[in-house]
């Protein structure tokens, strides 16, 4: 008989008192824009940086559609216009130096891109900004322009990106890349093809078209 109260009294030690505990609740933030099943058509302004001798400035346009979040497959189509430097006059006017001019005028390109980094950060006023970091590459051609003539060259390019989400359709990206391209030029008097390149950055605003309700 005396077992049963030091079975109850051990019983009540062991457990959880729960009275006034408060109730843990898991809370996970969505996305403020979704990117899947969904095309995003990306307007952008792009210069090129890391040139002493040719400063291009121009814009385009790509068009992408997700497959899925963070993975994109589309097209891009970009002009652009070339203008010399002060170091280029100077160069051939001083030096009578001997510079291979390559003016590119347009480019298209298949691309693909990742998304592995996603991420938000925390601004004054408690205010949150998504944002994510995208890798692409690209393969096409550029129509460009030499002492040797015009044509379409083939081209590769790659680079790596930054978008910042505003809304359930609107971000703000910018990108740095590269493209390198076979080139036609002149070499005493003779035709060769040259290795020729340049890096640009571009930022614009990418605008996602609307999917259905069940897709995102």
């Amino acid at each position: 008989m005396r077992l049963l109260p030091l079975c109850i009294t051990a019983c009540l030690l062991a457990a959880p008192v729960r009275a006034g505990e408060p109730d843990e609740i898991s809370a996970v933030q969505k996305r403020p824009l979704r990117q899947a099943k969904r095309l995003e058509l990306w307007g952008y302004g792009t210069m090129s940086i890391a040139d002493p001798y040719l400063q291009r400035w121009g814009g385009g346009l790509r068009g992408m559609y997700h497959l899925r979040e963070g993975l994109a497959v589309g097209l891009d189509a970009g002009g652009l216009g070339s203008w010399a430097t002060q170091d280029l006059v100077i160069a051939k006017r001083e030096l009578h130096a001997r510079i291979i001019e390559s003016h590119q005028r347009a480019s298209l390109a298949g691309v693909a891109s990742i998304a592995p980094i996603y991420g938000k950060v925390a601004l004054p006023g408690d205010a949150l900004v998504h944002f994510e970091t995208f890798f692409d590459a690209g393969l096409g051609g550029v129509l460009t322009e030499t002492e040797a003539g015009k044509g379409v060259r083939p081209m590769l390019t790659g680079g790596i990106g930054q978008r910042l989400f505003l809304g359930e359709n609107l971000a703000l990206t910018a990108r740095v890349g590269g493209e390198v391209y076979a080139e036609r030029v002149l070499v005493n008097g003779a035709r060769q093809t040259h290795a020729m390149g340049f890096w640009t950055v571009q930022l614009g605003f990418s605008w996602y078209l609307p999917g259905s309700r069940e897709e995102r």
